[in-house]
């Protein structure tokens, strides 16, 4: 039987070790989803979607009960996409990142941006041997992203590219690097709830995909890090209930575009997946 929503996101943790300029300064305390909470947000949200993604805001590999975690989603014959900054991947036994649950791992290269220079390359060889050592059937994602192609972008790219012996053609929007290994390139966009405005045709929020933050708010896409437009908290109320309720209808309408466009929408630069 097919599931209504092909994607839910559950922030694990809303803290992070870097202070990346493209990430979204959240006005939340910092704060780790209990075990407990976890096993209740992705029972319920694994009966509604066919993939969970560890990620809002916040770095999932600093969850300090992660192995637990990514076993109760095995135990629960769940599918999950880890999107980390890499830097930690290799802190855990590799039995923990071969988790039968880990169906992607989506390693964020731009915030090595974050680092010292002479630091990158070496990080990127860290990601590059996991990519290569990666348990069979776990596809791994690289992404970076830049506005211009910045130098930072140029000798990232380059560094990957070399660790692989690939290439990148002009204008391509990804590169294989190796069966069951992709590098995806896109902009560095604006977050919502911003002062600037743009007309928008729509999203896919509450459609295709919705959240769940580290405190259990329920939100209509992974771009609502402080629960702007929360529905309600899976402390309080199952999530299908506040999935199914009438605010949630008219919440996804309007950020459909059948009805207006939210006003917190209007600077959102993310570009939403094809339906």
């Amino acid at each position: 039987m097919d599931k209504p929503y092909r994607r839910a996101f559950i922030e694990i943790t809303n803290r992070c070790g870097l202070d990346c300029a493209f990430c979204a300064p959240t006005r939340r305390p910092a704060e780790d989803m209990s075990a407990a909470l976890f096993e209740s947000a992705a029972r319920q949200a694994g009966g509604l979607a066919e993939m969970l993604s560890l990620h809002v805001l916040g770095e999932p590999l600093l969850h300090p009960r992660l192995p637990e975690l990514l076993g109760i989603c095995s135990r629960l014959a769940l599918k999950v996409n880890l999107v980390t900054n890499g830097l930690r991947l290799g802190d855990f036994p590799p039995e923990v990142l071969a988790e039968p649950c880990l169906a992607q791992v989506s390693i964020s290269l731009h915030a090595l941006s974050a680092l010292p220079e002479t630091e990158r390359a070496a990080r990127i060889a860290g990601m590059t041997a996991f990519a290569r050592t990666r348990r069979p059937g776990l596809t791994v994602g690289f992404r970076l992203r830049s506005e211009n192609e910045d130098a930072f972008f140029r000798t990232a790219l380059k560094t990957l590219l070399a660790g692989f012996d690939a290439a990148a053609a002009p204008g391509a929007d990804y590169v294989k690097l190796a069966d069951g290994v992709y590098l995806n390139f896109g902009g560095i966009f604006d977050w919502p709830g911003g002062a600037g405005g743009r007309p928008r045709a729509g999203c896919l929020g509450l459609k295709h995909h919705f959240g769940i933050l580290s405190d259990g708010r329920v939100v209509p896409c992974c771009a609502d890090y402080d629960g702007a437009m929360a529905l309600g908290n899976i402390k309080e109320a199952p999530l299908a209930d506040i999935l199914g309720s009438r605010s949630a209808r008219d919440l996804r309408r309007s950020i459909a575009g059948v009805a207006p466009m939210p006003r917190y929408c209007a600077s959102c630069g993310f570009a939403a997946p094809d339906p």
